[in-house]
């Protein structure tokens, strides 16, 4: 932002232009990103104009071109408009700005209170601006892509360990900010060695991705869905009391069934469940959350072993 309102400036001085302004257009109108530091200047950084308002920005959005109008006075198309007759600059320079996406992300504009006769060389001095803001926006875009490379999980698509700590922390002030009641659930794919030994990784595999698709399907967006191990998943969903959270792990359960029936090739798959209840109040981090429901579903997993091996716990 620094950097773009040195730019902006940088324009005002070499168009000797009392505005110049960088927009976002969106689909409710244009935020002001960047004005020049000038009495004269229209809009003061941060403004909003509404869709619905007159402004030159607009049209550009609209035409998705260059367009420059020399003096406003002398073509009816432009002599009526508010920034003309209110605002008193009769000279307009502006220029579209696109995301790496090609999708519109606003416009950059000089505004003069005389007529102007722009050579050449201005509509390229103002296009290599544009590329400067277009080569940051891609920037920004690849290093929000990286961001979540290093949040998500590479197979399944949900969130990673850190990822789920990252949004959990800023899920966990909300809830206490609005006294919201929240559930950690803890999911262990009891078999996976075994299909991995038995079927091979790649079954392995489809079985992980479809733990992932029972969570995510399962859950709502306000809720976080993880796989923090290698047959570990995670959930921090929003609830309203414990028969909530203990529906909500039936569910999966039931959606894992439904994706074996789907797939012949899957074996069944049964999951091993820790759970527990927060209230808003509680100042028990991540860390130790998950910690506590990883302890029960340890025991769980424990108390299954027994049950199928009665001579397992000679041995333990």
């Amino acid at each position: 932002m620094r950097k773009w309102q040195q730019n902006v400036d940088l324009i005002a001085t070499l168009f000797h232009a009392p505005s110049v302004c960088l927009f976002q257009t969106t689909g409710q109108g244009s935020q002001v990103i960047s004005t020049s530091t000038n009495p004269q200047s229209l809009y003061p950084n941060g403004s909003f104009i509404p869709r619905d308002a007159e402004l030159f920005g607009h049209v550009i959005a609209e035409l998705k071109r260059e367009l420059y109008v020399p003096d406003a006075r002398d073509d009816i198309r432009w002599a009526n408009h508010p920034e003309v007759t209110q605002a008193g600059f009769i000279s307009y320079l502006g220029i579209p700005i696109y995301w790496p996406s090609g999708l519109m992300f606003g416009s950059l504009c000089v505004q003069d209170s005389t007529p102007t006769s722009y050579r050449p060389e201005f509509f390229q001095l103002l296009q290599t601006f544009r590329d400067l803001i277009e080569a940051d926006l891609n920037l920004m875009v690849q290093d929000q892509l990286l961001n979540e490379l290093r949040l998500k999980d590479e197979l399944t698509g949900i969130y990673n360990r850190q990822g789920f700590k990252t949004l959990a922390e800023y899920k966990l002030s909300v809830a206490k900010r609005y006294g919201h009641t929240y559930a950690l659930i803890y999911f262990d794919l009891d078999n996976l060695q075994t299909i991995n030994e038995q079927l091979g990784q790649e079954v392995g595999d489809q079985a992980l991705r479809s733990m992932a698709n029972a969570l995510s399907s399962e859950l709502r967006d306000s809720d976080i869905a993880a796989r923090i191990g290698s047959d570990e998943f995670a959930a921090l969903a929003f609830i309203r009391q414990q028969e909530d959270m203990e529906n909500l792990a039936i569910r999966i359960q039931r959606k894992l069934n439904l994706l074996k029936e789907q797939r012949d090739s899957m074996p069944p798959l049964t999951i091993s469940v820790g759970a527990k209840c927060y209230q808003a109040d509680t100042n028990t981090c991540v860390d130790k959350m998950l910690d506590e429901v990883d302890r029960m579903v340890y025991n769980i997993k424990q108390q299954k072993r027994f049950a199928n091996n009665p001579d397992y716990s000679s041995h333990h």
